[in-house]
């Protein structure tokens, strides 16, 4: 037999523990449903509101190229500056003489002035230079600046443009009653002995002062030229006017 001292302790180890109570975990912000994220919806714009701003952009641009336009079509060409390029004679006509400043003389219009090639011309044929003279006929002064359109034409009615040398800066020049200014003309005579040279021979050299339409007609006596009016770079050409003859 057992001793009766046993008996406690087994019912002991028998003995039933109390549950332990176990608390509900709290759900996380991320189990929990989420609510759509409402934004304010963008109204379209109305056309009516656009429809005055393409207006006003279509008027702007209309505006712009009007001007633009305007200023290409009052652009002019001056035939006097010194880098104007080939002289031409057009007899169409004299425009008005145009003052200077208050109390300065006005330029110097086509019927103030007579034109003269003093007939020296210099034996040989290589580049020859004759100076075209300009004299005040006028009883009042008068100015001259630029370059004078000058133009040979042959008796056949063709015609050689002179191109326009920048080797002599262009000044303005004032002609008292009886004074001269003169343009240097640079021209290279025919020589017969090298081939496949072609000849012009001008029978009048026709000048236009500057700003002027009209012209003023010499006879050529210096014999006939080689003919370069396509050259780009030719023998025969004209400068600017210098004071005195």
């Amino acid at each position: 037999m057992r001793p009766a001292t046993d008996r406690p302790l087994q019912r002991r180890a028998h003995a039933v523990l109390p549950r332990r109570q176990v608390r509900p975990r709290p759900r996380s912000s991320s189990a929990l449903p989420r609510r759509p994220l409402l934004l304010p919806s963008l109204l379209p714009v109305p056309l009516l509101v656009l429809l005055p701003l393409l207006v006003f952009l279509t008027a702007c641009n209309d505006s712009s190229s009007t001007r633009n336009s305007t200023t290409r079509g009052k652009a002019t060409v001056r035939a006097d500056g010194p880098d104007a390029g080939p002289g031409s004679a057009n007899t169409t006509g004299s425009r008005p003489s145009s003052g200077g400043p208050s109390g300065s003389p006005a330029r110097c219009v086509t019927a103030d002035l007579t034109a003269s090639v003093p007939d020296t011309p210099e034996a040989g044929t290589a580049q020859r230079h004759a100076r075209v003279i300009f004299t005040n006929r006028s009883a009042r002064q008068c100015t001259l600046h630029g370059f004078p359109g000058t133009q040979l034409r042959t008796s056949g009615g063709e015609v050689w443009d002179l191109v326009r040398s920048t080797q002599v800066p262009a000044t303005r020049i004032v002609l008292a009653p009886g004074a001269a200014a003169h343009a240097t003309l640079s021209y290279l005579p025919l020589d017969p002995t090298q081939r496949d040279a072609v000849a012009f021979a001008p029978a009048t050299l026709v000048l236009i002062p500057p700003d002027e339409r009209t012209s003023l007609q010499v006879p050529w006596t210096r014999g006939p030229l080689l003919r370069q009016d396509g050259a780009t770079h030719p023998g025969t050409y004209i400068s600017a006017l210098q004071p005195g003859a």
